[in-house]
């Protein structure tokens, strides 16, 4: 029963609700009830935050404005989720394109518009034109005639999962400058799909703690790969690895003639053979060693495989995996699910740079951002100042490495029922050019070269999709397309940098740019072909 002498407010809005059967309602208490819901909405309105509240790592939760609750907006009705980049992965997030903010490229556009756009060129610190100089040389020795091996890291977030951009990379780059295989590779990847190379490994390992997931003070105990595999000795257990090439036709052969681990065994021997399909390669024991070191294996010609057998009482940690040829170019494909590029700090510093000197990494590229957008600030100087840790960081650990830092790109979400980039992503651009430029790295602005603010949009209802329906992430031939106009600019600078040297002879065409027009558009198309589907 309400009492309505004691909340006489609460008994005109709840009476209506619970009247008795057969008692009539009068209808001032209907209308009180429903003045006091329309006050409490926009109460509600007033005092809800305008970025939303942040219900999980996946969804923000906002309210209808004023506006739309006024009916103002013909969406009033609805509640918007923006979804976070860094969970939803390849999945879908349905959203009709009938409101949307009207990008610089149509609506649906197609690949050669987006190639029309201007060139994004790489930029580089006040005064300080020569940050790629050194990856200039090795490249520049390579069309020399040098038989060196040139080792590129190519570090990201999801972006890079599935090799999808590394792929096109280390493509260009093998087909100007040689090389094979596909580098070194994680042995315990979050999506594992690799179009390039499969894995597999028996069930007895266990692996590391994503270094983005990691929150212990102890430092992580990884490599360059910033992950690691290990097994518990059992007595008379074999336990395994298994890779298998796997062939793309617009690219260079990605066969390999060495095989690559990069470990340490800190307990007891362990002994190791390695075997392909019709012979045994390798034999040898793995003594006790805290250190980590670089195990080369040679492998025959045409061997679309290798296994690698480990036996013994050992303990060993695996940090990385490569499938590589003894010169040209090796890339590496690094993806980190749900990192920021923030994560090399956590890492065992001893260990990580013993990791780079053996592998003697010529060149960094570094491509985060997407995961930090839905964290709406005021001001990113917070992640400028991390981001800056991590390059100075990586430099102290390689002095002569050239990095550059790829920047953020489009992306975009709902709100008030319009379809339009986040509105933070330039100050997110903005902040990694400069902790680029303090640490003396150079740095190629995706959001720009994309085609600006609400690019997005355009990729994702391009014909062919270049990027999928959650507007954050890039379909297999939007990933090969931002990779061909990154290819683009780098090609630009490398010529030049060889035209100042000496290296290019006049009208030979030697270091002219490559991954641009008919080529590339097949590269992509062929790209979209061949690779996994999301």
């Amino acid at each position: 029963m309400i009492r309505s002498q004691r909340h006489p407010l609460a008994a005109i809005f709840l009476r209506p609700l619970f009247a008795e059967p057969g008692k009539t309602v009068r209808l001032s208490e209907v209308m009180a009830g429903l003045i006091l819901i329309f006050a409490l909405l926009l109460l509600t309105c007033l005092v809800f935050p305008a970025e939303g509240i942040r219900l999980s790592s996946r969804f923000t939760l906002t309210f209808p404005s004023l506006q739309d609750i006024l009916g103002i907006s013909e969406r009033s009705a609805e509640t918007s989720f923006s979804i976070d980049c860094s969970e939803e992965g390849f999945s879908n997030f349905a959203g009709d394109p009938d409101r949307f903010e009207k990008s610089a490229l149509p609506m649906k556009c197609t690949p050669e518009q987006i190639r029309a756009l201007p060139v994004q060129p790489i930029e580089y610190p006040k005064g300080r034109k020569d940050v790629l100089d050194n990856i200039m040389l090795e490249l520049t020795a390579l069309r020399s005639g040098n038989r060196g091996l040139v080792r590129i890291l190519h570090y990201g977030d999801s972006q890079l999962e599935a090799d999808r951009m590394t792929m096109y990379l280390r493509g260009q780059l093998q087909k100007e400058f040689g090389g094979g295989g596909v580098g070194y590779v994680a042995l315990n990847p979050q999506i594992p799909i690799n179009p390039t190379v499969k894995i597999s490994m028996s069930d007895d390992w266990s692996y590391s703690v994503p270094a983005v997931n990691y929150k212990q003070q102890a430092p992580l105990r990884v490599g360059h790969m910033l992950s690691s595999a290990s097994f518990s000795p059992k007595r008379q257990k074999v336990s395994w690895i298994k890779v298998e090439r796997r062939p793309i036709r617009s690219y260079p052969s990605l066969r390999f003639s060495r095989v690559k681990l990069l470990l340490a065994n800190s307990r007891a021997p362990i002994f190791l053979e390695a075997k392909t399909l019709t012979e045994t390669i390798f034999t040898s024991v793995i003594q006790p060693n805290a250190a980590v070191q670089e195990l080369s294996l040679v492998v025959p010609n045409n061997q679309e495989s290798v296994t690698l057998y480990f036996r013994g009482n050992g303990n060993p940690e695996i940090y990385g995996l490569a499938l590589d040829h003894s010169a040209g170019v090796a890339v590496d494909n690094i993806p980190l699910r749900s990192s920021s590029g923030i994560d090399f700090v956590k890492a065992d510093m001893q260990l990580l740079e013993k990791s780079y000197k053996l592998i003697d990494a010529k060149f960094v590229i570094m491509q985060f951002g997407a995961n930090v957008v839905p964290q709406s600030k005021k001001s990113y100087s917070y992640y400028e100042e991390q981001l800056y840790r991590q390059l100075a960081l990586i430099k102290q650990l390689i002095p002569k490495v050239s990095i550059l830092v790829v920047g953020v790109s489009d992306m975009a979400r709902r709100s008030n029922g319009v379809l339009a980039s986040y509105p933070n992503i330039a100050k997110i651009r903005n902040a990694q050019r400069q902790a680029a430029f303090r640490a003396g790295c150079a740095f190629w602005d995706t959001y720009e070269a994309m085609g600006g603010k609400n690019s997005i949009i355009s990729w994702a209802y391009a014909n062919p999709m270049l990027a999928t329906k959650d507007f954050c992430h890039f379909s297999n031939a939007g990933a090969a397309l931002v990779t061909e106009l990154l290819y683009r600019s780098f090609s630009r600078d490398l010529k030049r940098y060889m035209a100042a040297a000496g290296k290019v002879e006049k009208g030979t065409g030697k270091g002219t740019e490559k991954g641009t027009g008919k080529d590339a558009e097949k590269d992509v198309t062929s790209l979209a072909e061949n690779s996994t589907s999301q």
